[in-house]
C-alpha cells in the first residue's frame, strides 16, 4: 500500500501530538512542517525526534511538495483560511478543533471542500477514548434504553501556565469556553443524544481568581439544550477553574 504524505501547519503542543500520530502509522509519512519561523519547526522536530521538510510558507509547502494530507493544528482564527487553502490544492485535511469561530467561515470552508471533493475530518480525539466508545456500543445495543437527559461537562484550567492561554484568552483567536475547549463536551452530548437540536441557551460567567483576569470572555458557561423528541441536554464549559481535568458523563 502506498504510504499517505501527511504535511503539519502550525509547531505548538498539538502539532507534536500530531507528528507521533503519523509518524506511528505505518500508512503515513511525515514530509514536511510549515510554523510561523524557522526555528519554531525545528525546535518541535528536534522536541519529538524527527525529521521533515521546514517551511515558512504555507502555499510554497502546498506547492513544492507531493502531499496527501494536511493536518491544520494553528490557532482557531486560522483554520478558515488554511482549510479553504488546502481544498484549493485538492488536499484532504485534518483539522483540530474547533473547526471555525463563526458560521459564515464554517459554511464557507464547507464549500471549498465539497467543491474540490477533499475528505475532512474533526479532530474530536474523545472518540476513541475507551470509555466513550463503550458508553456508544451501550447505547448501540440498547442496553442504557431511552436517553431522556445527557449531561456532559468540560473542566480544565487553562491559566499562564499552559502553553495556548497567550492567544486562547483573546475573544478573535480563542472565542469563547465552548469554542476554545468545552465543544469537546458538546461533540460529545450530541453524539450519545443522536438527535436534532431545536432550542438552545447559554449563559455566562467567571471567577475572581487573579489567575485568569486576562480573558477578554466568560470562561466559564453553562449550556441547555432541547432536542426535537422533548428530550434535553446540558453542557457545562469551565477554563478559570484550579482543579484537575474533569469530564462527567451523565445519561
Amino acid at each position: 500500500m502506498k504510504k499517505l504524505k501527511v504535511a503539519v501547519v502550525g509547531t505548538g503542543w498539538v502539532s507534536g501530538e500530531h507528528m507521533a500520530a503519523y509518524i506511528q502509522n505505518p500508512n503515513c509519512q511525515l514530509v514536511a512542517v510549515c510554523g510561523r519561523t524557522k526555528e519554531s519547526a525545528e525546535n518541535k522536530l528536534k522536541e519529538y525526534g524527527f525529521s521533515a521538510k521546514i517551511y515558512t510558507d504555507y502555499k510554497e509547502m502546498l506547492e513544492k511538495e507531493e502531499i496527501d494530507i494536511v493536518s491544520i493544528c494553528t490557532p482557531n482564527n486560522l483554520h478558515p483560511e488554511e482549510t479553504i487553502i488546502a481544498a484549493e490544492y485538492k488536499k484532504h485535511i485534518l483539522i483540530e478543533k474547533p473547526v471555525a469561530l463563526n458560521e459564515d467561515d464554517l459554511n464557507k470552508m464547507l464549500e471549498a471542500v465539497r467543491k474540490n471533493n477533499v475528505k475532512t475530518l474533526v479532530s474530536f480525539v474523545l472518540h476513541w477514548n475507551p470509555l466513550l466508545m463503550t458508553i456508544d456500543k451501550l447505547l448501540k445495543d440498547d442496553t442504557i434504553g431511552h436517553i431522556y437527559y445527557g449531561e456532559v461537562d468540560y473542566f480544565h484550567g487553562i491559566g499562564p501556565w499552559y502553553k495556548q492561554y497567550t492567544w486562547n484568552i483573546k475573544k478573535d483567536i480563542g472565542g469563547s469556553s465552548l469554542l476554545s475547549a468545552g465543544c469537546h463536551a458538546v461533540d460529545a452530548l450530541l453524539w450519545f443524544m443522536n438527535k436534532k437540536a431545536v432550542e438552545v441557551f447559554s449563559y455566562s460567567t467567571r471567577s475572581k481568581n487573579p489567575d485568569f483576569r486576562e480573558y477578554e470572555y466568560d470562561p466559564t458557561s453553562v449550556t441547555l439544550i432541547r432536542f426535537e423528541d422533548g428530550s434535553i441536554g446540558k453542557v457545562a464549559s469551565s477554563l478559570d477553574c484550579k482543579t484537575p481535568y474533569i469530564f462527567n458523563i451523565e445519561l
